[in-house]
């Protein structure tokens, strides 16, 4: 019996990965020159946090409005744009030191200036994505997307501080300008949008437009608000994760600094292995199960790792890609649910509220550990990856439920309808020495 091969990766997918490890590479290599700057300058914890509101704030305040600029204007001039405006302000923290600018200063302006350029790229470049990836590579693609997310900040934490050592904080900032401008030459190079489209195939554009059809006829649509909670729970975990785990590895475990790095490297090094492990799940599963029990399981780990340094060092990897496959699952139900012509909105709208999400519980969860212990900040982060995601995939569920008795009710009222002349003309002596009966309504 014969299969059917999946499609090649294209094009656009060939040159979208490693621009998406270059573009994380570079913004993980700033944000660790910058901190380090900050930090010598003021030699404070707190110039370093308002360093991160700065970076913050402008993703949460205007990612919406460029999600809405992504659905009008053409998505990779866009990204190119960010890239280069990126590119600009990474050469002018340098410069402008070197013309004896305060460095705290510099770092602020050019950190805030960066914030708004990725608030432009985020809902972008996954619009280009939805636009230029067949709907058949989309699991695919963002598996290998996740790997490359992975691997660019895994870089960054280890080259960083190396490089900062060797040659100083200036070079580190051309260094990631040179970044941008790489990643912004292979979105050049992926070309014009073809068109018929994002390179998919002809059953594939008649399907959409026959579910698009099916969507607009009935009036229904897809559940985008809870498949992008399932998708900012990432967010939450992330934002949260960072900085409990600091406090539990130098004050609850009472270790240096050291560990937090081996640790850090740990989870990046069980990060490259999502994308394996999502294809290994995801064919037994659908993508929605599949995040479930990515986020189920990685609750589960998250809690085990409070116990003692070496149970964290030993079960993060595992951690890691637990989360990494549910963040892979999400990612996809979002993108494939997303329509085409909102892509930009919906994910600029995502990374808004998942941004602002992570922030609110960073402080509720902070306000736990500092009045009791960082113990807790785990098993209250576990608990609400669990309500959430468990919550949210039912709700799902049900919503799947409800559209597909909709559409067997529809099967059968078609069915009846088309059977009705049929029994109508069969026997018309009958039909006329019976009693005439309403018809149905």
């Amino acid at each position: 019996m014969s299969t059917i091969a999946p499609p090649r990766p294209n094009r656009a997918e060939r040159l979208l990965i490693p621009a998406t490890f270059i573009t994380n590479l570079g913004n993980g290599i700033q944000l660790t020159a910058a901190s380090y700057l900050v930090f010598t300058e003021a030699n404070t914890m707190l110039a370093v946090s308002w360093l991160m509101i700065a970076v913050t704030i402008p993703q949460v305040a205007l990612s919406l409005f460029f999600g809405k600029l992504a659905d009008r204007f053409d998505r990779r001039t866009l990204a190119m744009i960010s890239d280069l405006a990126s590119a600009a302000a990474a050469i002018a923290l340098p410069v402008w030191l070197a013309l004896g600018g305060n460095p705290s200063t510099v770092s602020y302006v050019a950190s805030f200036v960066l914030s708004i350029s990725a608030a432009l790229f985020f809902p972008a470049s996954n619009a280009l994505i939805k636009e230029r990836i067949p709907e058949s590579r989309l699991a695919q693609f963002n598996g290998n997307a996740e790997i490359a997310i992975q691997a660019g900040t895994l870089a960054s934490a280890a080259l960083g501080g190396w490089v900062i050592v060797w040659v100083g904080t200036t070079s580190l900032f051309y260094f990631n300008a040179i970044t941008f401008l790489l990643s912004a030459a292979l979105l050049f190079f992926i070309g014009r949008r073809p068109a018929s489209g994002a390179g998919t195939s002809a059953p594939e554009a008649a399907a959409k437009a026959a579910a698009a059809a099916k969507a607009a006829k009935d009036g229904s649509r897809p559940p985008l608000a809870r498949l992008a909670l399932l998708y900012i729970i990432g967010n939450i975990v992330i934002i949260v994760g960072n900085s409990i785990m600091l406090v539990l590895v130098i004050d609850g475990f009472k270790s240096n600094a050291g560990y937090l790095g081996i640790v850090d490297a740990l989870f990046g090094i069980g990060a490259l292995f999502a994308a394996w492990a999502f294809k290994k799940i995801n064919s037994k599963a659908t993508v929605l199960k599949t995040a479930l029990i990515g986020y189920l399981a990685f609750a589960v780990l998250l809690s085990l790792e409070s116990v003692h340094l070496y149970a964290m060092m030993a079960v993060i990897p595992f951690a890691a890609i637990a989360f990494c496959v549910a963040r892979i699952s999400a990612r996809t139900a979002l993108m494939s649910a997303a329509p085409e012509e909102k892509t930009g909105f919906v994910f600029g709208a995502t990374n808004a509220f998942g941004l602002a999400a992570g922030t609110t519980a960073v402080v509720l969860i902070s306000l736990l550990v500092d009045s009791t212990n960082v113990k807790n900040g785990f098993y209250a982060l576990s608990v609400l990856v669990v309500v959430i995601a468990s919550l949210t995939i039912l709700s799902l569920r049900g919503h799947d439920r409800e559209v597909a008795a909709a559409e067997a009710a529809e099967a059968a009222a078609a069915a009846e309808i088309e059977s009705e002349p049929a029994a109508g003309t069969a026997s018309e002596p009958a039909a006329e020495a019976a009693e005439p009966v309403p018809a149905k309504v």
